[in-house]
């Protein structure tokens, strides 16, 4: 028994609505386990975070308690005091991350024991310091009493931290199969969905053929009836322009899921710029310090550049703990909530501490730094921020020294114009390509096509 166009078209129709209705559920489903596996994976991060916290707490009372033993210091238990609160305020925090899990828990518990016995041990060595003098608490190092402890927690957060790493890796895969199942029902649901549509346009078609030649025949029989043949002809597309339009959802559907993956994947190449980055401004302080050690480790150096070098080093110091610090200011930036701490700054200090945390980088390549200042500039000040100020100059003097050859000079100028300060650094190396320059203030760009060693 054969059905209907009638009857026909709304089955098809179901069918279709049908798959579209699964495609749906399909994404949101998805969309559910990828917002899952993120949060999983946030709290894993927090918990290995809070796990290397724990250990260097307890590492923290065991060479604070020595200190303080050895010197009779009471500065030296300032960090003590500091870390004994935190210990248990992380082991709280660690029993809310990690899940019902006996093995987790218990090894939690061992590593709550293991604290109380560092702590202990410490306020009764701090206490026999305090009471007797130096030399009977001395006699209490050699024992390595808290040492034992402190292992046992290093041990304890090692398995915590495997196990958490075990349990992440099993929820990525199991992601990684829900995934790939959901493309291949995407995949079955799609072609499916176009095999209901080629057979709706089929019927469709077929019909249009069957009414034109009754069409023919009625017109023949009875004019009259031409008017009602047209209107069911209106209907029929009224019918085909619904189904174009359900296709048109379905390759909007397509377009966003591409849109959605393409937007991991910036997210991903983000974060591994990000970190990149991060290395850089690390690195720059650390080569002056290393630079200005070298030369007082050969011997080579004065009393009075043996003191500019110990200033250097300890300003460069600041500066690589600053950046650690600053390490949320930039995560700020890429979010663009950055702020800036305008100030009065004397732009002539700005410019020589610049040039001194570079002078070890540029003595090593032998390029002379030639400080060129207007006298209208001295003595005056600009309004800005002075750690980015200081970041930004060491940042040009670095790259001039890097893209450098040899035995150049770099050329550093500070001159007033009307209201304002113009600083200029000239150096010897082949510039930035007209290709790369219109890109040279976006975030994380760097000319692939120049090497550091033609500039």
């Amino acid at each position: 028994m054969f059905l209907k166009f009638e009857r026909k078209l709304p089955i098809i129709l179901f069918f279709v609505f049908l798959m579209l209705t699964t495609i749906g559920f399909l994404f949101y489903q998805n969309t559910i386990s990828i917002q899952e596996a993120i949060k999983w994976e946030k709290s894993a991060q927090e918990v290995l975070s809070k796990l290397d916290e724990t250990l260097t707490l307890a590492l923290v009372i065991e060479s604070s308690t020595s200190n303080f033993i050895v010197t009779g210091n009471e500065t030296y238990l300032d960090p003590y005091n500091r870390a004994k609160p935190k210990i248990n305020q992380n082991i709280a925090t660690l029993r809310q991350l990690i899940p019902e899990n006996p093995r987790q828990t218990a090894e939690i518990d061992r590593v709550e024991q293991l604290l109380g016995e560092i702590v202990t041990e410490a306020e009764r060595r701090i206490a026999l310091r305090k009471s007797e003098g130096f030399d009977i608490a001395v006699l209490e190092l050699p024992k390595q009493r808290g040492k034992v402890p402190v292992d046992g927690v290093r041990d304890a957060i090692d398995r915590l931290k495997n196990e958490e790493l075990r349990t992440l890796q099993e929820r990525e895969q199991g992601l990684d199969i829900s995934l790939n199942r959901t493309i291949w029902i995407l995949i079955i649901s799609s072609f499916a969905g176009i095999v209901f549509l080629g057979l709706a346009n089929l019927v469709v078609l077929f019909e249009n053929r069957k009414r034109r030649v009754a069409e023919r025949a009625l017109i023949d029989a009875n004019y009259g009836l031409e008017q009602k043949v047209e209107l069911r002809t209106q209907e029929l597309q009224n019918v085909n322009e619904t189904l174009n339009e359900v296709g048109t959802e379905r390759e909007t559907l397509l377009l966003n899921e591409q849109k959605a993956r393409q937007d991991a994947e910036i997210a991903n190449r983000l974060r591994d710029e990000f970190m990149a980055t991060v290395s850089h401004e690390l690195r720059t302080p650390l080569n002056s310090i290393l630079g200005w050690a070298r030369l007082m480790k050969g011997g080579t150096l004065d009393e009075a550049q043996s003191a500019k070098a110990v200033t250097t080093i300890i300003k460069n110091s600041e500066t690589q703990n600053r950046l650690i610090e600053d390490l949320l200011d930039v995560a700020r930036i890429i979010s663009g909530k950055s702020e800036l701490v305008i100030v009065e700054v004397d732009p002539v200090e700005i410019i020589s501490h610049a040039i001194e945390s570079a002078k070890p980088s540029a003595d090593a390549k032998n390029i002379f730094i030639d400080l060129k200042i207007d006298g209208s500039v001295e003595g005056g000040s600009i309004n800005g921020d002075r750690d980015r100020l200081r970041q930004v100059f060491s940042n040009l003097l670095n790259n001039a020294i890097k893209f450098s050859p040899q035995n150049t000079e770099i050329e550093v100028g500070l001159d007033g114009r009307d209201d304002f300060a113009e600083i200029t650094v000239r150096d010897s190396g082949m510039g930035i390509s007209s290709e790369f320059l219109p890109l040279v203030f976006e975030r994380f760009r760097q000319d692939k096509t120049v090497s550091t060693k033609n500039g």
